[in-house]
């Protein structure tokens, strides 16, 4: 089996080369897309078995030709360059999408507004003269320079056409089916980028051992802070600390939250804005015994679930699909709509030993690498031998 990957320069590649040279040994070619004024890879670790390949018309004509030679392509990711991949082709059976989020979620034309709370759209999200003379004028550029929809369009075309679609959990697929940007034909395709051992790689014993408070994992829109901020300030956190990652993403956003958190929680917020050591980082993760993830989508996966492993109290967003799952498969985790309320005594409480032990054990099963492995390869040869 020959298989061909499409994937921009993002650091999920390598774990994901890994995974396929575990199960097809040498039969995986990696084409790493990068923009024009890029020479070499930030991320992605090259060997042979890659290639770098320039955002541009010559390279989609190439990339075109090349799928014929596989007897499958994965797309890891779907930006404009790849959807156009998947609308020229005429045989699409045996492509693969490995989801990652923004495609749906950050699209202006799909999810866009509906992953933001009330609060945080209306301090962030005003749109100005700018903004909307820009989006009248963008489809008439990209109709007359690339004979395309606009980026956001393209990639919608090009989703409803897809046959595979890859993430660790069925509830996604189902949620996106439903919503219309799915083929309501388009099959699941169990995979993950971070398998357990690769979350825990060196941190396997640590465990939490605190009483601090984790809220978010980035400093974007949709981690819904304002939201969590209202819903927390009706606690008393007593001396715990409020932590809140700030150092990946926006730099204004991030300031103006940590502006409004220190407002309501003064000296028990810390707001992290600069890289830390990892071991560094981890000791203070495992100082938190209770984790508030407010996205309205699936999103820090890997986070969710190395809390998850540490034995910390998970409280999800009941929109979220992650948190569908992880109740389907038997995880001990909590809603914030319904859970994380002032009338529930036990709401601040960490889980207990045997809970813990639950979310360890179950983990395990569904998420240990040897899982992810033969999920894999099930899925790759049940495409193969379907057509």
């Amino acid at each position: 089996m020959k298989i061909l990957h499409i994937a921009p320069d993002e650091k999920f590649v390598n774990s994901i080369y890994f995974q396929f040279n575990e199960i097809i040994k040498n039969q995986n070619r990696f084409l790493i897309i990068l923009e024009k004024n890029l020479k070499t890879t930030k991320y992605v670790n090259l060997s042979d078995e890659f290639a770098i390949i320039t955002n541009n018309k010559k390279n989609l004509s190439f990339c075109l030709n090349e799928t014929k030679n596989y007897d499958l392509t994965i797309f890891h990711g779907l930006n404009y360059f790849q959807s156009q991949i998947v609308i020229k082709s005429k045989d699409i059976s045996r492509f693969i999408w490995f989801f990652w989020g923004g495609e749906l979620y950050d699209n202006s034309s799909a999810l866009g507004k509906k992953i933001i709370g009330k609060d945080t759209f209306l301090k962030f999200h005003k749109q100005n003269l700018k903004d909307r003379l820009k989006s009248v004028i963008r489809p008439f550029y990209y109709c007359l320079k690339h004979q395309t929809k606009t980026p956001e369009h393209t990639i919608l075309v090009a989703a409803k056409k897809i046959k595979h679609f890859g993430i660790i959990h069925k509830e996604e697929v189902e949620y996106f089916k439903k919503l219309g940007y799915l083929s309501p034909s388009v099959s699941h395709f169990c995979m993950t980028y971070y398998p357990l051992e690769f979350i825990f790689k060196g941190i396997e014993n640590l465990r939490v051992d605190g009483s601090n408070i984790l809220l978010g994992n980035s400093s974007s829109t949709s981690n819904n802070h304002i939201e969590a901020f209202n819903i927390l300030k009706q606690f008393d956190i007593e001396d715990r600390k409020l932590i809140v990652p700030l150092s990946y993403g926006d730099k204004e956003y991030g300031s103006i939250i940590d502006d409004i958190g220190t407002n309501i929680f003064g000296k028990n917020l810390i707001t992290l804005f600069d890289f830390m050591s990892l071991d560094k980082y981890n000791t203070l993760l495992s100082s938190c015994n209770i984790v508030i993830m407010n996205h309205y989508r699936q999103q820090a996966v890997g986070n969710i679930i190395a809390m998850l492993w540490m034995g910390a109290k998970v409280y999800l967003d009941e929109r979220n699909t992650f948190y569908h799952y992880l109740k389907r498969i038997g995880i001990v985790v909590f809603a914030i709509n319904n859970d994380l309320k002032l009338n529930n005594s036990e709401a601040l409480m960490g889980l207990s030993l045997d809970e813990i032990n639950n979310n360890r054990q179950i983990l395990n099963r569904e998420i240990s690498l040897n899982n992810i492995k033969h999920q894999l390869k099930q899925g790759l040869y049940s495409i193969v031998n379907e057509y």
